[in-house]
């Protein structure tokens, strides 16, 4: 009676104990996208977006970069010095807000993850990798138009801003929403 007790509930024992460090292993290695962050996995198989749903990492096989998906506001000022110049050689004192996103498409994503990676996450390097291009496009906007349309055509300025700006972004994934 001892060994048919013995020779079941061993079996069983370490059956529940292997399931148990399998369901250990699946949940630890699982990583889930959420509606604010899309992940980005590279290494055995090739590179995978995810966007709405999961993957199985395995750390020697495969990297995962997080990508936010959250709008973020950069704000450009430009004083002084470094002030704007019009057409009519006049300096103006601008202050801009551009309010960017990573592209949600899948190509945005994985561009996003090869140009910025985990910069997508902090304001100021975000702003660091691409204020060049944003203050790039306000000067050569500024530079063609006189100050006179400048002050009368804000919505103008803002529109030609956008559409310079907004292919430099997507090279970096991103997508410009708005300035203001």
């Amino acid at each position: 009676m001892q060994t048919l007790l013995l020779g079941i509930v061993l079996p069983a024992v370490l059956i529940l104990a292997a399931l148990l460090i399998v369901g250990f292993a699946f949940s630890r290695m699982y990583k889930r996208s959420t509606r604010e962050v899309s992940l980005v996995k590279t290494g055995t198989g090739g590179l995978k977006v995810i966007v709405d749903g999961g993957t199985l990492v395995v750390p020697v096989l495969h990297e995962i970069t997080k990508i936010n998906m959250r709008t973020t506001r950069l704000e450009v000022k430009r004083k002084g010095e470094s002030a704007l110049i019009t057409k009519d050689r006049m300096r103006v004192d601008v202050g801009v807000e551009f309010y960017v996103t990573v592209d949600a498409s899948a190509e945005g994503i994985a561009r996003a993850a090869q140009t910025l990676g985990d910069r997508t996450f902090d304001e100021a390097k975000l702003r660091e990798m691409i204020e060049g291009k944003l203050v790039d496009g306000l000067r050569s906007v500024a530079a063609k138009m006189d100050m006179d349309e400048l002050h009368e055509n804000r919505s103008n300025f803002v529109q030609h801003v956008q559409e310079t700006v907004m292919e430099d972004l997507k090279k970096n994934g991103l997508a410009l929403e708005s300035v203001s």
